[in-house]
C-alpha cells in the first residue's frame, strides 16, 4: 500500500505539492494536465526527489527503505545508471529479478527488438518511453510507477502497453494528460490533480461520461479546484463534455 500523509514537494520556494493525502492499495489512474504535479508527486514517492509530510510504502517511510525491490518505476533517473539498454537488462536481473527474455519478448511484441543494443541516448523518445515501461513491468513488481507511459506511442501499441498494464503489478500510480488513455483504463480508480492539489477518486469511466460545469453542484460525482475557482464533473447533458478533450489542459480553457 502507498500512503500519503500531509505530503508537500517545495522546489526551492515555490509549493508544487499541497498537503496531499491518499492511501492507494490497487492500480489508479493520476489524470492532470502538464505542470499539475504528476510527475513530481510520483518522483517524490520513489524517493527521487525531497518531501515534507509522509510517504508510506507497506508501512514503511520511503526516505528510509533500503533494498526494496518490490517497486518498479519507468522513470529515466534509475534507466540512465547505465550506457545501452541490454546493460540495464542485465543488471536489471541481477537486482530486481527481470527476466530478460520476457523483455525481448515484450520488446519484440512492439517491434523493438533493435533498441536492445543501443544506447539510452540514441533511442528516440517513444523507443526509450516504451523500453522504461516494459523494464519496470518485467520485473513483475508489486508496485509500478508510470510516468506517461503512453506519451509518443501510436495507438496499437498503445493498447497493448494497456493491456500489460492491467497484467502486470498489483497496485501502483498510472499518470496521464491525456483523456484518450482513460478509454483504456475505464475501470480504474482515478485521481485528478491540478496546481498541486489532488482530488477524488473516481472511476475513469465515471470521468469519460461526465461533463465540467463551473461552480458548485449537488449532483457533482467530483469536484475540483482551479485557479481559485471551483469545477464540477457531472452526469448531464450540459457544460464541457470530458470526452471532447484532447488532454487535461484543455480544463484551462474552460476555466479562462
Amino acid at each position: 500500500m502507498i500512503e500519503l500523509d500531509n505530503l508537500s514537494v517545495f522546489y526551492g520556494k515555490y509549493q508544487i505539492i499541497k498537503r496531499v493525502n491518499a492511501k492507494i492499495d490497487e492500480k489508479v489512474l493520476l489524470l492532470g494536465p502538464n505542470g499539475s504535479g504528476k510527475s513530481t508527486l510520483l518522483r517524490a514517492i520513489a524517493a527521487i526527489i525531497n518531501y515534507n509530510g509522509h510517504i508510506f510504502i507497506d508501512g514503511q517511510e520511503v526516505s528510509k527503505l533500503r533494498n526494496y525491490n518490490k517497486l518498479s518505476t519507468n522513470l529515466p533517473q534509475p534507466y540512465y545508471l547505465t550506457d545501452s539498454v541490454k546493460d540495464t537488462i542485465y543488471l536489471y536481473e541481477e537486482i530486481k529479478g527481470v527476466d530478460p527474455k520476457l523483455v525481448i519478448q515484450m520488446l519484440g511484441r512492439l517491434g523493438l527488438n533493435s533498441v536492445i543494443n543501443k544506447k539510452w541516448y540514441h533511442l528516440s523518445t517513444g523507443q526509450a518511453i516504451i523500453t522504461s515501461d516494459i523494464m519496470a513491468l518485467a520485473s513483475n513488481p508489486k508496485i509500478i510507477l508510470l510516468d506517461e507511459p503512453f506519451e509518443n506511442v501510436d495507438i496499437g501499441k498503445r493498447r497493448i502497453l494497456a493491456e500489460w498494464i492491467k497484467e502486470y503489478g498489483n497496485e501502483g500510480i498510472i499518470v496521464t494528460h491525456e483523456v484518450e488513455i482513460i478509454k483504456l483504463l475505464k475501470d480504474y480508480k482515478t485521481y485528478m490533480i491540478f496546481e498541486g492539489k489532488l482530488f477524488g477518486p473516481v472511476t475513469a469511466r465515471d470521468i469519460l461520461e461526465s461533463s465540467i460545469v463551473e461552480g458548485e453542484k449537488p449532483s457533482a460525482i467530483l469536484k475540483i479546484e482551479v485557479s481559485g475557482r471551483t469545477f464540477s464533473f457531472i452526469k448531464e447533458d450540459k457544460g464541457y463534455k470530458v470526452e471532447t478533450l484532447v488532454t487535461l489542459d484543455g480544463i484551462y480553457n474552460i476555466s479562462a
